[in-house]
């Protein structure tokens, strides 16, 4: 098997008019940068993640979008799930709103987790009005890239979260990319 056959695309997984509705409320909660953990702290570190975040809760508002996102995902797994049948009885961490404005990015790094054994990484995109902000996935031993992804308006995208699948969001050079991500473990 070669590495990208592990890497899904799927399309269409939420309406144009539910992401719009959802970017809107991102321009109101995602107002904190980002962290990374680093001898395990949480730091704000903007040379190797720049970009705002807001983790959805279970109060007010979040309530509604994280029941959507949840089942969105959910469902959209399962295809992923029956081409890798070793991964059984997952359960999903919480979900993420990233708002990449311009001059943002996400270097290379690697979804697993020491405090959590990630097995799968999703990221859904809410909108395709920016420039740059691609996922580029680099080989694991080269580290050179190896897949340019690209994803439009309500799609995902799957993959491992191991040591195999370095990737990055490249910066964005115009507009603002909206996303939402999350792991199962």
């Amino acid at each position: 098997m070669q590495l990208h056959q592990a890497i899904f695309k799927i399309e269409k997984v939420i309406s144009k008019d539910w992401c719009k509705n959802l970017t809107q409320y991102m321009d109101i909660v995602c107002r904190n940068k980002a962290t990374v953990l680093i001898n395990n702290k949480r730091v704000e570190d903007t040379k190797q993640r720049n970009v705002y975040d807001y983790g959805l809760s279970d109060q007010g508002q979040d309530v509604d979008y994280n029941k959507i996102l949840s089942d969105v995902i959910k469902d959209n797994i399962r295809q992923y799930l029956k081409s890798f049948t070793y991964l059984l009885e997952l359960k999903m961490e919480g979900i993420n709103l990233l708002k990449y404005t311009e001059g943002n990015f996400y270097n290379t790094h690697i979804d697993s987790f020491h405090t959590v054994n990630r097995q799968i990484s999703i990221i859904i995109n809410l909108n395709e009005n920016y420039e740059g902000g691609e996922i580029v996935f680099m080989n694991p031993t080269t580290r050179k890239p190896y897949s340019k992804i690209g994803l439009k308006t309500g799609e995902m995208l799957v993959f491992p979260s191991n040591f195999m699948y370095p990737h990055q969001v490249t910066k964005i050079t115009k507009g603002i990319r909206y996303s939402c991500v999350s792991w199962c473990y």
